[in-house]
């Protein structure tokens, strides 16, 4: 799958599952994928969480996207930036994590951590090809 490609099957399947690295232990979690755009994949969480905290320290990733129709898992790789603007926090909010204004209201924005996986790479294993090679690419 080229990179877009790849953005457009995340789109279909929002929810991953994210694979980060806590003392040197791995830990998984299902993320819903906040902003899928050309610059990348973006993630929201709140400051407190141990997510946040494992990326901070090492933001070192991979994705597992499943369609279980499709019988496709597509697992993306790669470094996570830390971002720290304040209209994309607003526009998560109102637009794709709407159950955070609440905690917004009472807390303000800076409680909010938004990190963004912008180069990778992507692994993608279809059920129907069975034990052929994965499609190996940059994201």
């Amino acid at each position: 799958m080229t990179r877009d490609q790849v953005l457009e099957f995340v789109k279909a399947n929002p929810t991953s599952f994210m694979g980060t690295v806590d003392s040197g232990k791995p830990r998984v979690r299902a993320m819903h994928t906040a902003l899928v755009e050309p610059t990348g994949l973006t993630f929201c969480t709140g400051g407190d969480k141990d997510v946040h905290r494992q990326l901070a320290a090492n933001p070192s990733v991979e994705l597992a996207y499943w369609d279980g129709k499709a019988g496709v898992q597509v697992r993306v790789r790669g470094d996570m930036e830390q971002l720290d603007d304040l209209d994309l926090k607003k526009r998560i909010v109102d637009d794709v994590f709407t159950f955070l204004k609440p905690v917004v209201d009472q807390f303000g924005y800076e409680v909010l951590s938004l990190f963004r996986l912008s180069n990778g790479t992507s692994v993608v294993w279809r059920a129907d090809q069975g034990m052929a090679p994965m499609e190996v690419e940059p994201f």
